[in-house]
């Protein structure tokens, strides 16, 4: 077994996903990408709902989100994740560099698209540990 494949199951299998992207081919790329990592996705096509969901209580342990997208920017949608759910994991992909820096300055992950699967697998299985790491044991 590979060591992806190890920290796939280990870190990646069974973490609830929320992917948020306005155009649905994208979302659902990204959704069967993850899944391949094991991951649970749900898809939401816009910040504010994914905001609705978050807010309702829906177990998410990471967000996975474009940056442009028509109902809120993905600089305010971090500012308002992080005031929801400090520590959730958030990962934007963008093809804008000058958002790359916006949002890490903000405290989120950046990837720049195109991203690879191995990256992107990467990214994810880091951001999980590191949140897995900042929870207090019961």
């Amino acid at each position: 077994m590979s060591n992806s494949a190890k920290r796939s199951s280990s870190i990646t299998k069974g973490a609830r996903v929320l992917v948020v992207d306005d155009d649905s081919d994208g979302a659902e790329a990204a959704g069967k990408l993850l899944e391949t990592f094991g991951c649970d996705v749900a898809l939401v096509g816009s910040a504010g709902e994914a905001l609705e969901r978050i807010e309702e209580g829906a177990g998410v342990d990471l967000v996975f989100s474009d940056v442009v997208m028509p109902d809120i920017d993905g600089l305010e949608f971090a500012e308002r994740l992080n005031a929801l759910r400090p520590g959730l994991p958030v990962i934007f992909c963008t093809g804008y560099s000058s958002a790359v820096e916006a949002l890490t300055d903000n405290g989120a992950m950046a990837l720049m698209k195109p991203y690879s699967a191995d990256v992107l697998e990467r990214v994810v299985a880091e951001r999980l540990e590191l949140a897995q790491r900042a929870q207090p044991r019961a």
